[in-house]
């Protein structure tokens, strides 16, 4: 899809050497785990490219914490993780399982697209929360994500984590379609379509 925040995230990632070297690192990190989070992501009927949400989650570090308490690949908060079939105690922590937690992120993120409707919005949700995200849409009624990203009705760091992500399906190659070569990854040398599509990111979905 076209949008000028993707386009500025993309000039980032191909041309601040840091970010770009960051992001190769993630990717490098992921390949073991692409294979099957592809895998997984297709039983639930979820696009592909979502493997690579930990690029910018976790930087695929499967032990990542975060500020909020959040653990692991998909970095799933405590509250989020039990609702969605996790165990977490002082015994066990089923976010820093790659298949347990790759599986509650999976239905998660298959809720939030039923709710929202769309691929911006969901995703917006499952950074910021779905509160946040009722509370914006409750002040622009029949809004979509980009619309109230402009109209600064979402959290900072939402509008910049859901054209982060995008930004990195569009310049990384997941090899193919097929979920089974999902593992063979790298950053594309030129600019092109991400492999999901407009249709699957771009508005709502009947």
């Amino acid at each position: 899809m076209a949008n000028a925040r993707i386009d500025q995230w993309e000039h980032r990632l191909r041309t601040k050497p840091s970010l770009r070297r960051a992001t190769e690192d993630s990717l490098a990190r992921g390949a073991p785990y692409l294979p099957r989070l592809c895998a997984i992501l297709g039983q639930y009927g979820l696009p592909p490219d979502l493997a690579l949400l930990p690029v910018v989650e976790s930087e695929f570090w499967a032990t990542a914490r975060g500020r909020s308490g959040e653990r692991g690949l998909w970095q799933l908060r405590r509250a989020t993780a039990r609702r969605f079939g996790l165990v977490v105690n002082a015994r066990r922590d089923d976010r820093l399982d790659p298949e347990r937690s790759t599986r509650a992120a999976a239905r998660y993120l298959a809720y939030l697209h039923r709710r929202y409707r769309e691929w911006p919005l969901a995703l917006a949700a499952y950074n910021a929360g779905e509160r946040r995200v009722d509370r914006a849409r409750a002040r622009a009624h029949h809004a979509d994500f980009w619309q109230l990203a402009d109209r600064k009705l979402l959290p900072r760091t939402s509008c910049q984590y859901v054209p982060h992500f995008l930004a990195v399906v569009r310049v990384t190659e997941l090899g193919s379609s097929s979920q089974l070569a999902c593992g063979a990854i790298g950053m594309k040398r030129r600019v092109a379509a991400s492999t999901l599509g407009s249709r699957r990111w771009g508005g709502s979905e009947s």
